[in-house]
């Protein structure tokens, strides 16, 4: 596992850059080593805190254990009732970059469904136009704003590198867009297709190409915005090095 970076410190907050291969917090695997995991060791006292749910302490968003880059955590029980306000109002603007396979149409847009739990796999989200057998508990409004940045040509086929802002924060929510639009996230081993999958493995791609690269959010002590960027991950930005290579 790779080091977890520390971009920006204060006495109630931090924000980190994830690597890839860690999740955020305990789930089923009680034993994998966590974010929380990390946060506590690394700043014991905060455990004796009054935080509400003790098995979450100082996590304010998640990322997905394969998805890289900037995450926010409290380090006080204020900092994380002040910032998670936010999340919940939607007041926080939240941008991934993405390489996708294929070419999404137009060049910037907007993609708005209704986001359920697949009822053929648990695992998998699954994403429709129109509500028809959509349980009314489970159904969920999603939005996700894209603009390409650059297109690739690799072995005859298109992939884009798209700059992502989510509106709603749902459950692998720019995965399971992309899948919907026919352009599925390169590396991703749960929303893609047969093509998608053998150039994502021909080029050494072992987890989804997604990275969390900007967060603007009001700060705690100053109560102004602020914003937060994280560099590509070493291990994406060499897959785009190589792309950029094939097109000389």
């Amino acid at each position: 596992m790779e080091i977890i970076k520390i971009l920006h410190e204060t006495p109630n907050y931090l924000v980190i850059s994830k690597p890839v291969g860690i999740a955020v917090h305990p789930g089923a695997d009680r034993e994998s080593y966590t974010i929380h995991h990390w946060l506590l060791q690394k700043y014991p006292e905060i455990e004796k805190l009054p935080w509400k749910t003790k098995n979450r302490i100082g996590i304010i968003h998640r990322l997905d254990k394969d998805t890289s880059g900037i995450m926010l955590l409290a380090k006080t029980p204020e900092a994380l009732d002040f910032f998670q306000d936010q999340f919940r109002a939607r007041k926080v603007e939240k941008y991934y970059t993405a390489l996708v396979f294929g070419k999404l149409k137009p060049a910037h847009g907007f993609i708005d469904v209704l986001i359920k739990r697949d009822p053929k796999d648990r695992k998998r989200q699954k994403a429709e136009m129109i509500d028809f057998g959509f349980d009314e508990a489970e159904k969920k409004n999603s939005s996700t704003e894209y603009w390409v940045k650059k297109t690739y040509n690799y072995e005859g086929q298109v992939l884009s590198l798209l700059l992502v802002r989510i509106y709603t924060g749902r459950k692998h929510q720019i995965r399971t867009h992309m899948k919907f639009e026919g352009t599925p996230v390169m590396g991703d081993s749960l929303y893609f297709t047969k093509p998608s999958r053998r150039l994502s493995r021909e080029l050494g791609l072992n987890r989804q190409f997604l990275h969390a690269t900007k967060l603007k959010i009001k700060d705690f002590e100053t109560k102004k915005p602020i914003e937060f960027e994280d560099k590509l991950s070493q291990d994406l930005q060499k897959v785009l090095d190589n792309l950029s290579t094939l097109q000389l």
